[in-house]
């Protein structure tokens, strides 16, 4: 089986001769545009898919371990699985979550594989979904002072691991309640819609406690 590395090294530069971006001009990243050519086989789209989201996929990573040969073993059998499976993944509606979903799934069930933290006891550690606010953030505003700032981060690891893990699609990766549904497992939209909910709640009566 061909790793990540020689797949990215050795796929045709010709390829991207065909790629409707460069025949438009557009220099922006279209995730529905790569992702269709990607499906109808084209590397480079592959290529551009894996830079684009590698950093967001890897820090969700941390948020579950810090064994860094697991993350970027998992991450590379993700996109290599993925690859296999192309032609059958047209229907994917948004590329991100669908990346999230598959790279986190992989991860738990390595886990499990190696029989580390079996009881996924996200607690232990610095890893849980342990959230640091930042102005980039729709929780925080710019006019919010560094003690403000502080205060939320606080309130925000006081949440439960999973309330965390909810905030983190939300609002850091801007998923939708469709989407969390889909990546944390959830029966129905409405159970991922007040998981969010309720954590938003909670975290407003942290902040309160603090202050």
């Amino acid at each position: 089986m061909s790793s990540l590395t020689e797949i990215l090294s050795d796929y045709n530069k010709d390829d991207a001769k065909g790629d409707l971006t460069s025949k438009s001009g557009a220099m922006d990243f279209d995730p529905t545009l790569e992702w269709k050519l990607f499906c109808d086989g084209s590397e480079s789209a592959f290529i551009k898919i894996y830079n684009h989201y590698f950093l967001t996929l890897y820090n969700l990573g941390r948020q579950f371990s810090g064994d860094t040969d697991l993350l970027k073993d998992t991450l590379q059998e993700t996109f290599i699985n993925i690859r296999k499976k192309r032609q059958k993944l047209h229907k994917v509606i948004s590329v991100k979550a669908f990346l999230i979903k598959c790279y986190r799934n992989k991860i738990i069930t390595e886990q499990k594989k190696r029989k580390k933290n079996m009881t996924l006891n996200f607690s232990a550690g610095s890893y849980g979904f342990l959230l640091t606010p930042s102005h980039e953030s729709v929780l925080i505003s710019r006019q919010f002072r560094q003690e403000q700032i502080k205060l939320m981060q606080e309130s925000l690891n006081k949440l439960t691991r999973r309330q965390r893990e909810a905030i983190y699609y939300f609002y850091y990766n801007g998923l939708s309640y469709v989407q969390i549904k889909d990546v944390m497992g959830f029966s129905s939209v409405r159970a991922a819609r007040n998981l969010v909910y309720r954590s938003l709640t909670e975290l407003k009566k942290q902040i309160e406690i603090l202050e």
